[in-house]
């Protein structure tokens, strides 16, 4: 940061951020995914419930997070809940401040909070706790908040920041979870999916072509933020706005789910489109120093990506596509690799790629029908995958596309993919 101060942080959030601070031999020869163990340990110990303040609101999403990366499902959403309590406790977007850096920090932990209440009580099937308020003010555009100082004035500026854009998409994309939901529990009646889907797409769009030149998902401005240090955020701005499109039309890569119609192969195109886009801008991520996308989210949203993939080896007879699907896999399933070294989250990771796997193999006709199973698998990160069917013996076994091998239970994504896909 340039002119954009902060006191010393509490010692709970030093604990709770332990990769600000010096790995000790023992922690050199650990692996990464288990370095933070006793820096969580006494983050927790530190934590003061009766410190009602925004340090308090911080060092809860930190554990929530942390709590999140070790696939402690009922913890994290407790940390999660504390956090947004003490938000509204202490009216957080309205809270007197010294200056307009305290303003702004607050109101990025204020929609901070919002975007991980959609994310967090979507994937453990949970209530929302905080809605969207339109009269609440959204956080400046990020170059701005690096020059802020302490004498600072309200900043009157036109652009948009990356954090206002995260905003929006939440918001359609909270939208999106609740339409699979009403499919599902058969509150959308079915005359009424295709408006409703057309609705959400327009939305979707809109804010795209609506998106101001510094924010769209080019290589300068990925580099700019890079070096401002916002390299990752605009990536996952636009990771995020792919994978919500791949995610609203995902019903429709099931062969028998909809009458075939133009709108039914128009929406399973874009499905394919936006995973391509995907995987692209993730790809182009990992060539742009500051850009690099490891947090754990990028895991379960490549997870879901990648059975688009697994869609094209099953269905397609176009070698073309084919080669490209396998391509893709095998990068994807790196990376996924890659991420697994540093998250114990990306175990369950593998654990739901099985479980899909054994769907495919079980019966492939029906494995990708927007059921309760499939909600679960796409939308509902935080809890275990279980069986689609009552059994694992494939209907249609050898299969060209894809192994009915069982594999052995303890691998890494990619020996489970080396195993399941054989060239």
């Amino acid at each position: 940061m340039r002119t954009l101060h902060y006191p010393e942080p509490e010692m709970q959030l030093n604990y709770a951020f332990p990769s600000s601070r010096g790995l000790t031999e023992e922690l050199a020869h650990a692996e990464p995914r288990h370095r933070g163990s006793n820096f969580v340990a006494k983050a927790k110990a530190l934590l003061d419930m009766d410190d009602i303040s925004v340090t308090t609101i911080q060092a809860c999403v930190l554990l929530g997070t942390i709590s999140f990366s070790e696939s402690k499902t009922e913890s994290e959403a407790l940390y999660y809940a504390l956090a947004n309590r003490l938000a509204f406790i202490l009216d957080l977007p309205h809270r007197p401040t010294r200056d307009e850096v305290g303003r702004q920090v607050n109101l990025r932990i204020y929609w901070t909070l919002y975007m991980i209440d959609i994310w967090s009580s979507t994937g453990l099937q949970l209530p929302r706790q905080m809605s969207h308020s339109g009269h609440i003010m959204l956080p400046v555009e990020e170059s701005i908040y690096l020059d802020l100082s302490a004498t600072s004035t309200r900043p009157n500026s036109a652009s948009s920041s990356i954090w206002a854009e995260m905003v929006h998409l939440a918001h359609i994309w909270a939208e999106i979870h609740d339409l699979n939901k009403a499919i599902v529990d058969g509150s959308m009646r079915s005359e009424f999916l295709t408006p409703a889907v057309e609705t959400l797409s327009n939305k979707l769009s809109s804010w795209s072509r609506s998106l101001q030149p510094h924010l769209k998902a080019t290589r300068e401005n990925l580099q700019l933020y890079a070096s401002l240090g916002f390299g990752s955020a605009l990536a996952a701005l636009h990771l995020g706005f792919h994978y919500y499109n791949e995610v609203l039309f995902y019903q429709f890569l099931a062969e028998d789910a909809h009458p075939s119609s133009v709108s039914t192969a128009f929406y399973k195109e874009n499905c394919k489109t936006h995973a391509a886009f995907f995987c692209d801008l993730l790809y182009t991520c990992r060539t742009i120093p500051g850009c690099e996308c490891f947090y754990i989210m990028v895991g379960h949203m490549l997870v879901v990506t990648s059975t688009v993939y697994i869609h094209t080896l099953l269905f397609s007879d176009m070698e073309d596509q084919i080669r490209i699907a396998r391509q893709r896999l095998e990068q994807n399933f790196e990376i996924l690799t890659q991420l697994q070294s540093y998250w114990i989250k990306l175990d369950d990771s593998l654990s739901r790629l099985k479980a899909f796997h054994n769907a495919c193999t079980t019966s492939v006709e029906s494995s990708f029908s927007m059921d309760r199973w499939m909600v679960s698998f796409i939308l509902e990160h935080g809890t275990q995958a279980y069986k689609k069917f009552g059994h694992d013996t494939p209907s249609s076994p050898g299969h060209a596309m894809i192994s009915s091998k069982s594999p052995s239970p303890v691998l890494t994504l990619q020996d489970w993919y080396t195993q399941t896909f054989p060239v």
